[in-house]
């Protein structure tokens, strides 16, 4: 359900619609999060627990750009687009490395720090608990 001014009159037009994609095992249409994208629902996993999304390339948002991701409950990855050496947490995610979320339903947010740092990832359980930080490995 899109959210815009009718909802909210405050927001002036802003619309704001969640785009939702499918973790797989390999980077295509279906598992990279859109350049404009704010609120991410992903749905189940297509193979298993290894099964990724992918976050923006970091040049193509502004520094401080936010991301709000709904996991789904199996678990999954989080990666920078291949060969990009684009990093989650001061670690390369681009493959070798990925931002692992455990099963539950979890939210994780991830901000653009700049285009060397790369993206800042954090997250809640379902009953809004910090999940332990985590280091992509």
């Amino acid at each position: 359900m899109a959210v815009s001014n009718k909802d909210y009159p405050s927001l002036k037009g802003l619309k704001i619609e969640p785009k939702y994609v499918t973790p797989d095992d390999a980077e295509g249409a279906v598992n990279i999060v859109p350049s404009g994208a704010t609120i991410v629902v992903v749905g189940a996993n297509v193979n298993g627990v290894n099964d990724f999304i992918v976050l923006p390339a970091l040049a193509t948002v502004p520094d401080g750009h936010c991301i709000t991701v709904v996991c789904n409950s199996a678990g999954m990855e989080i990666r920078t687009p291949s060969s990009s050496a684009e990093e989650i947490n001061s670690e390369d995610c681009d493959g070798t490395k990925e931002y692992t979320v455990p099963a539950g339903y979890q939210v994780h947010y991830f901000t653009k720090i700049n285009n060397t740092i790369g993206w800042e990832g954090h997250g809640f359980t379902a009953i809004g608990a910090a999940v332990n930080a985590i280091t992509p490995d």
